[in-house]
């Protein structure tokens, strides 16, 4: 590999901005990949880096850092300080979901569940799920029509304006802080929606920052449409104490547009979420991309073929045998909350699910309703807390096992596993009674009260001992929510 006459040294300044528009590019492009494959120099030059990109190799090639490690070869400075920038980007969104709980005990169990939950329906995959208590869409619909959009995102056909609405926005504002408290600021004012398609969003982002202290963070797939806008928009988002903001991009060309309008360190704050076909991220098979992969299975080959080439560089860079599961993203949805729609007036209780027939879009309709007015909608909120939030599993409800659970028994209990997530209930003491929780509970056609009964006949365990464990594994997220909203899946559609 050749190197530019102008490309720093080990002791020479490579941003933090720069380093992350350099692995965008990797992340994006294919032709920029096969560039730095042949002659990084001429790649640099050629896509507009300013510099070669050699030193920093081992962020896009881990096998090239481990063996340099081995080597003890020093890494370069820049590539020290990209980890760390990366490293610290992680703590805070761990940060920000173990903060997106609500103080009110009902919600923050209810959410804890559906955490819980998703660690067996989504595995590692909802690690990045904040399962935020909030999303507000202020408009109906969407200008973008993004083809594999997970949420299902309709066409445009209106948005709510500032000036005549301003009042009851705010009043439903505090309204939903009296809820959630601190929770709510990591909500966000979009979903199947693009934030700039209503021109007064800035307007409502700072209401919500004046209620809950901090500016949403935006998500556009229409950046290169408003740089003028960004321009504006992301240091008041920045100065109000939003720390990320993202693009959704489609094309090389838009990437391009964007890196011409914005500087790397500019950049910094902003994610490039890269959206085109020989992207290296695999899209979530949910919404738009599950119909399309569905009627072409093509397409969704090619996004499994990503996620196989992401587990070889995964298995590569380790030296202890361990292999990576090749299985895809199951949704892109990140509320375990409220999802208002302020031009439709409606008001929905979603959590993240594996996307499946019963639901599509990677999310489950807990309840739903329309509103009038904020009173309307605080009362609403309310029924919804008390109808879904309960912190003890009722003894009417039919205790059975999540049906993306396999259910084995075991010398002294049993195990229920999924595709990405396992645990073993045993108590050798207990073998007899634990074996019949488990039988029962596969079996699916008991209450929790007839559970609890049998097991004070049958085992000589009190009533109200076995009731608290129908209750943890009910907060384990094993058990199916007593509404019955999640039905079994096809074995093909976890294949």
């Amino acid at each position: 590999m050749s190197t530019m006459e102008n490309s720093p040294t080990p002791g020479e300044t490579i941003s933090v901005g720069q380093v992350k528009r350099v692995l965008e590019w990797w992340s994006s492009s294919q032709a920029f990949r096969d560039a730095v494959s042949e002659d990084t120099a001429k790649a640099g030059q050629d896509f507009g880096l300013g510099f070669d990109p050699a030193p920093l190799r081992p962020l896009w090639d881990s096998r090239f850092g481990m063996d340099m490690h081995a080597r003890g070869e020093p890494f370069h400075p820049a590539v020290l300080a990209y980890r760390a920038f990366y490293d610290g980007k992680t703590v805070w969104r761990d940060e920000i979901k173990m903060n997106s709980a609500p103080p009110e005990p009902r919600f923050r169990a209810w959410r804890q569940r559906q955490v819980e939950r998703n660690k067996f329906e989504n595995g590692a995959y909802d690690d990045s799920i904040i399962h935020t208590p909030l999303a507000i869409e202020l408009t109906d619909g969407c200008t973008v029509g993004c083809w594999f959009c997970g949420v299902g995102a309709t066409k445009f056909a209106d948005f709510m304006p500032y000036a005549e609405n301003k009042d009851d926005w705010r009043q439903i504002l505090k309204h939903l802080h009296d809820k959630l408290d601190d929770a709510g600021r990591w909500g966000f004012l979009y979903w199947a929606t693009d934030p700039l398609d209503n021109p007064d969003y800035e307007f409502f982002a700072n209401d919500f920052a004046d209620v809950f202290g901090v500016f949403p963070q935006t998500t556009t797939a229409q950046p290169q449409k408003h740089i003028d806008r960004l321009r504006t928009l992301l240091p008041m988002s920045e100065a109000r104490g939003c720390r990320v903001n993202r693009f959704s991009i489609q094309t090389e060309r838009q990437l391009k547009e964007i890196y011409a309008a914005f500087s790397p360190d500019e950049m910094q704050n902003v994610e490039i979420v890269s959206q085109m076909k020989e992207a290296t991220a695999a899209k979530a098979n949910t919404g738009q991309f599950r119909v399309r992969a569905t009627a072409n299975e093509d397409i969704k080959t090619r996004e499994m073929d990503k996620l196989a080439a992401t587990a070889k560089q995964w298995e590569a860079a380790r030296d202890d045998g361990r292999t990576m599961s090749v299985v895809e993203p199951g949704t892109i949805a990140c509320v375990s909350g409220f999802l208002l729609n302020m031009v439709k007036k409606t008001v929905k209780l979603i959590s993240p699910c594996r996307a499946s027939e019963r639901w599509p879009l990677g999310y489950i309709v807990y309840d739903e309703a329309t509103f009038d007015t904020p009173e309307d909608l605080n009362a609403t909120l309310d029924q919804m807390i008390d109808r879904h939030m309960g912190t003890a599993l009722d003894e009417d409800t039919v205790a059975r096992f999540h049906p993306m659970l396999t259910h084995e028994r075991t010398d002294d209990g049993f195990t229920l596993t999924s595709p990405f997530h396992g645990i073993a209930m045993e108590r050798p003491a207990y073998r007899a009674y634990v074996h019949f929780l488990g039988d029962t509970i596969r079996r699916g056609d008991r209450t929790a009260g007839q559970i609890a009964v049998a097991g004070l006949f049958m085992h000589g365990v009190p009533e109200a001992n076995t009731l608290a464990t129908l209750t943890h594994l009910m907060d384990m997220g094993i058990l199916v929510d007593r509404h019955g909203r999640i039905e079994r899946q096809k074995v093909e559609e976890l294949a």
